[in-house]
């Protein structure tokens, strides 16, 4: 019996190798910020770290950075903390303090962050678990 060897193409192979990539680098950095939260945020260029501006024009300051909850007791719960400027260091250092809040307040347990939009000033993010 033989099987069939799967070949992938180069447009294959770039995504999945640039996706394991920026995998490998995100575990990287958050064990360099010693952070609870895992970095799942899509990024928007292919060379990035935790200088990269991803939120605004890199003008902005203490941006308040919301972690939306559902919780069993309370309803719909805002965590607000702030991120001191618009790169990924600053805006990961507030999402991990917004679910460590959630975590202590609430038992919530989603600690991968994978969206972040910036909307009037404030930073809106999704976690999922």
């Amino acid at each position: 019996m033989t099987t069939t060897l799967k070949t992938y193409s180069k447009e294959e192979y770039d995504k999945h190798g640039n996706m394991m990539y920026d995998i490998g680098l995100s575990h990287a950095f958050k064990t360099v910020l010693k952070t609870d939260v895992s970095w799942s945020v899509q990024m928007p260029l292919p060379n990035w770290d935790l200088d990269t501006v991803i939120i605004g024009d890199g003008s902005l300051k203490n941006i308040p950075f919301v972690n939306n909850i559902l919780t069993m007791n309370h309803g719909q719960q805002n965590i607000v903390t702030r991120a001191k400027n618009g790169t990924v260091k600053e805006v990961w250092l507030a999402a991990d303090r917004a679910y460590k809040k959630a975590k202590k307040l609430y038992g919530d347990w989603h600690h991968f962050l994978e969206i972040i939009e910036l909307n009037d000033g404030v930073i809106y993010s999704f976690y999922g678990s």
